[in-house]
């Protein structure tokens, strides 16, 4: 019989407040019609845990582009209030690159 150890886990929500503030990671799940809203929660499992984020329509679509599994970066980039319609808050989604790839060693 092998000693294994559980540790509770719980969803811990990345709430942004100020331009720049960020969460980067890699991209491990999307939930979607989450809550009375049936919003999407995307979770991101950080150096410090797994993060989880409400979507809105433009984190949604900005979230199209990445694929599970990718390395990360969101950054929060503030209010915006445009001439028309309603303000809403606006990010802004980066994808890591590994810079001068070694070509995969065989043996």
């Amino acid at each position: 019989m092998t000693n294994k150890k559980y540790e509770d886990i719980e969803m811990e929500f990345w709430s942004p407040e100020n331009p720049e503030d960020s969460v980067s990671g890699f991209y491990i799940s999307k939930q979607e019609e989450v809550g009375e809203n049936k919003s999407n929660v995307y979770n991101i499992e950080t150096s410090e845990g797994i993060k989880s984020i409400w979507g809105s329509t433009v984190l949604d679509n900005k979230m199209k582009l990445v694929k599970i599994g990718d390395d990360i970066r969101i950054i929060y980039l503030g209010k915006v209030k445009p001439e028309k319609g309603r303000e809403y808050k606006d990010f802004k989604i980066q994808k890591a690159t590994i810079e001068n790839p070694k070509p995969a060693e065989w043996f």
